[in-house]
Formats: structure tokens, sequence, C-alpha cells
């Protein structure tokens, strides 16, 4: 009897490819929300001294990405 451990079927994609794409979707979320923000404030004149724009943008982008990250973690799990 020969006792040899069979090897697991590898997995598509590792941990680390997989919490590593969803920290760059965040990121692009973020920045695309923040960039967004300040181009509006620097396109609508709003007030002058205030970005407005770039502080609602980059809440509701962050927000954006923990959902998304949640919702990812969630469905994966």
């Amino acid at each position: 009897m020969n006792s040899q451990k069979q090897n697991s079927p590898k997995k598509p994609h590792s941990d680390f490819a997989k919490y590593g794409s969803m920290a760059t979707y965040m990121a692009v979320i973020i920045t695309a929300g923040t960039l967004g923000g300040r181009w509006l404030d620097n396109h609508v004149p709003l007030t002058p001294k205030v970005p407005v724009y770039t502080i609602v943008l980059s809440l509701v982008s962050v927000f954006a990405a923990l959902w998304y990250f949640i919702r990812d973690f969630l469905k994966k799990s």
C-alpha cells in the first residue's frame, strides 16, 4: 500500500490575489470620487474657500468602496 497524499485542486485565485484586487477596486473608487469632487469644485462655484464637492464625494466614495468590499467579501465566503 502506497499512502500518498493527494493534492487538493488549486484554487484559480489565491487569497492574496482576491484581496489584492478588492483593495485595488477600493482605491480606484475612492480616487475617482475625490478627483471628481475636485473637478466639480473647480468648475462649479459654490463656495470659494470650502471644497464642498470634494468632501462630499470623497465620503460617498469611501462608503461605496466599503459597501463593495463587504458585499464581495460576503459573496465569496
